[in-house]
Parts: C-alpha cells; structure tokens; sequence
C-alpha cells in the first residue's frame, strides 16, 4: 500500500512538475506566433486583411491591427486575448484569426501611394519583466484614381 502511495505521489508530482515548466515557458513567450496576411498588396475595396495570433494565455494581451501612411493611421481592429483562469494548470493556447475588409470609407481617409499595414501584440508583465512587443509589417498601396476618360 505504501508502494502504491508512493507510486502516484511520484506522478502527481512529475505532472505538477511539467506543467510548471510549460507555465513558465508561456509567461515568458506570451505570443507564440503573428502573421499578418493580405488579400493583395494593392488596397482596393472589398480587399481583405487578416492576422493569425496565438497567445498563451497567460495574460489578457492586447492585439493591435493599423493602417498607416504617413502622418495618418487608422486602427482596423483592436481585441484583448483571452485569459486561462488557472494559468499554471492550463496548458492551452488561443488562436484568433478574424478578417477585415478594406471599405471605401476607410481608403477615403488615405492618398492614392505606399502605406503600411501594422500587426502588434503586446505582452503583459510577468516574472518582473515586461516583454518587448511582437510586430509584422506588410507594405502596401493605396490606388489612385485613373485620370482617362
């Protein structure tokens, strides 16, 4: 009997051990990885702008989409990532993969010329440390109007 206390006091705590390991990982690599796609590098209506984020979970992190040129920039979608509620017991991760479609509302705000497409994701503080922000720029351009008649 007392083998067999022993034998899972052992487990419960090689388990305990791993996933301390693995929280510990995650709060230092809050974002595990940001790309930043495009439909075409040419920003016409209906053109589609995307991002793929995954967080660990270990804090609520902020994901940050811009369009900027110049002196002029417009934010395409803000959100806060979800947060584990017992973080060093919850291995998983969160993926966010939203899409946004360029209006003509919005290129109306920009000049015909290059712009540049901004993904940030901000981590939050743990461990004493802050960690730097993760960004991915894509260049691309805002059409002009065709004089010809």
């Amino acid at each position: 009997m007392v083998l067999w206390v022993t034998h899972v006091l052992i487990a419960l705590a090689c388990v305990h051990i791993g996933l301390s390991c693995w929280s510990t990982y995650r709060r230092i690599w809050q974002i595990q990885r940001i790309e930043l796609r495009v439909s075409s590098p040419v920003l016409a209506p209906g053109a589609t702008v995307s991002y793929d984020v995954i967080t660990s979970g270990e804090t609520r992190n902020r994901i940050l989409l811009e369009l900027e040129q110049g002196a002029q920039s417009e934010t395409l979608m803000e959100q806060r990532a979800q947060q584990n509620a017992v973080s060093a017991y919850d291995p998983r991760l969160f993926r966010y993969t939203p899409t946004v479609v360029i209006t003509p509302e919005l290129l109306a705000r920009f000049a015909p010329g290059p712009a540049t497409l901004r993904l940030t994701a901000f981590g939050g503080p743990k461990l004493l440390r802050t960690p730097p922000p993760r960004v991915r720029e894509l260049q691309v351009t805002r059409p002009g109007f065709s004089g010809a008649r």
